[in-house]
């Protein structure tokens, strides 16, 4: 497995370097933001080691950037900054988990073995369009960074449009994924009723709309 290492200090850099390959990892090493962004786009890594306090792009730029350019890649922040407030800012713009420094090695190993085990095939369960993301795995939905608070139906409704981006989903279909076989004895309005919600959700301000609706028969997602 290969992992990326964004750290600027060369000291935390060998200690990681060490310990990582008697873990069997390969390990490749970005001392700036814009270079650990370059190489997470250009490479194929397992994982990411991030810290916060970099040169060039910081951490928080980094995972805003990855995660806008819908790269999953998991991300374990290791940082010096041990506030509340800069591990809540980092897991809700997309990392995955964070270790404040000094780190216990053992500990490190065994949060990057879990999301490595919990990322594989993890991509299967992502849904896009455009800049809104569905993730089947977790039930989150995000536009851009921005988490997206859905209900049930909401939810399904989203994902069925999604797993047909860019065609039209029929009001009948709809209404079977989200009540069930049962639909025929569902009003119809009450699906209008949901997506318009979802829409106001889902469509934010300063982005483009993404949910239409085709009169006399459903409604389509596109990105087109």
């Amino acid at each position: 497995m290969r992992i990326l290492v964004a750290e600027d200090h060369s000291g935390m850099r060998e200690i990681l370097k060490h310990y990582l390959t008697k873990l069997k990892f390969i390990v490749d090493f970005a001392e700036d933001g814009q270079e650990a962004l370059e190489k997470a786009q250009r490479l194929k890594y397992d994982a990411l080691l991030l810290d916060l306090g970099l040169p060039e792009k910081n951490g928080y730029e980094v995972i805003t950037a990855l995660r806008c350019l819908r790269n999953e890649l998991p991300i374990l922040v290791i940082s010096a900054q041990a506030a509340v407030d800069n591990r809540v800012q980092a897991l809700n713009l997309g990392a995955d988990d964070y270790l404040v420094k000094d780190i216990a090695l053992p500990e490190l190993g065994a949060r990057l073995n879990r999301l490595i085990r919990r990322s594989d095939g993890g991509t299967k369960n992502l849904l896009f369009c455009h800049s809104l993301t569905l993730n089947l795995s977790d039930m989150t939905v995000r536009r851009k960074t921005q988490p997206l608070n859905l209900t049930k139906k909401e939810f399904i409704l989203l994902s069925e449009l999604l797993r047909k981006k860019n065609k039209v989903v029929s009001i009948e279909d709809l209404m079977t994924a989200a009540w069930g076989e049962g639909a025929e004895g569902v009003v119809s309005n009450k699906l209008n009723v949901h997506m318009r919600s979802l829409r106001q959700k889902v469509d934010t301000e300063n982005e483009p709309a993404l949910i239409k609706t085709v009169r006399g028969f459903g409604y389509k997602i596109t990105d087109r």
